[in-house]
């Protein structure tokens, strides 16, 4: 029998990657804060739900795509909330990008109704959950990993099982460490040179053939940096922040001193007390721009 699945969030990636679960014919309820998405979908042939306990009534599988702990913690088990409907037997996959002890809390809550969960943060961004190539990091029990696998197959091209419940938001918060200092590591270094007399284009035509080249560099500066793009509406610097803030309060859990990840946050808190919370976060690169009195633009046309 074909499961019946619930999709609650759908914000700027849950939107397409639920959209993706409707293409691939699968019965579908869905229900957001906001009207608007939800009719949007149903005109798609989705079903539409009034609160999360209705989703979850109707739902075997039910998926959640929210910004932060709170919300995950309230949509799940709150008044209204998923575990008011949900089912002994059903399964509650996370998607969003949260606290570990978050969702540790609320898979041993859900785990006294029998309903199993998934932890399965994404990377890659909106363009990836519109074509349904995002990276998915799960943790969980393996055996409920596979169960759900062909679901997160319409969603993801690169699934890996990362170990038990909390380790899928662990691996994606540790990704995200990385990615937030390399930007500011790269930031710093291109406009040094830029100062120095380093043509931009010819900088990041080297770079990208040396030991510096990195994902960053060839996504991130050459599509949004070297371009001036810092639009809002991608990943702002107060959603790095949050990914930051959830780093150094693990850390703190774990008692590890993290020496990077606080200069990072402080990098980006600075762009944010500028004005540029709302801004794509490489507009952190203007701190440095802003000091120096020159700039890493393209001077020709970069591709994307």
């Amino acid at each position: 029998m074909q499961r019946r699945i619930g999709f609650i969030g759908l914000g700027a990636m849950g939107k397409p990657m639920a959209t993706n679960l409707i293409k691939k014919g699968l019965p579908l309820t869905v229900f957001d804060i906001r009207q608007e998405p939800v009719d949007e979908l149903v005109k798609l042939g989705a079903k539409g739900a009034k609160s999360s306990t209705e989703t979850a009534t109707s739902s075997d599988v039910i998926i959640t795509m929210l910004p932060s702990s709170p919300n995950v913690e309230a949509v799940i088990l709150g008044k209204d909330g998923v575990i008011q409907g949900v089912s002994k037997g059903s399964i509650v996959m996370d998607m969003s990008t949260i606290a570990p002890s978050t969702t540790k809390k609320v898979g041993d809550e859900l785990i006294k109704r029998s309903v199993e969960m998934l932890d399965a943060p994404v990377a890659r961004g909106v363009k990836a959950a519109v074509e349904g190539t995002l990276a998915i990091f799960v943790g969980g029990k393996k055996e409920i990993f596979e169960e759900c696998k062909d679901i997160l197959e319409v969603m993801g091209t690169d699934i890996n099982h990362v170990g038990e419940l909390g380790c899928g938001e662990m691996v994606k918060l540790v990704n995200n460490l990385i990615l937030s200092v390399s930007i500011t590591a790269i930031a710093e270094g291109m406009v040094l040179a830029v100062k120095a007399g380093v043509e931009p284009d010819v900088l990041f035509e080297v770079l990208g053939k040396g030991s510096a080249d990195s994902f960053a560099l060839q996504n991130h500066f050459r599509n949004f940096v070297m371009k001036g793009d810092f639009r809002e509406g991608i990943f702002p610097v107060e959603y790095i922040l949050k990914d930051l803030g959830l780093v150094l309060e693990t850390g703190k859990e774990l008692q590890m001193p993290l020496f990077l990840a606080s200069l990072a946050n402080q990098l980006y808190e600075f762009a944010k007390a500028s004005g540029k919370g709302k801004n794509y976060y490489p507009v952190v690169v203007t701190i440095f721009e802003e000091l120096t009195g020159v700039k890493v633009r393209s001077k020709k046309k970069v591709s994307q």
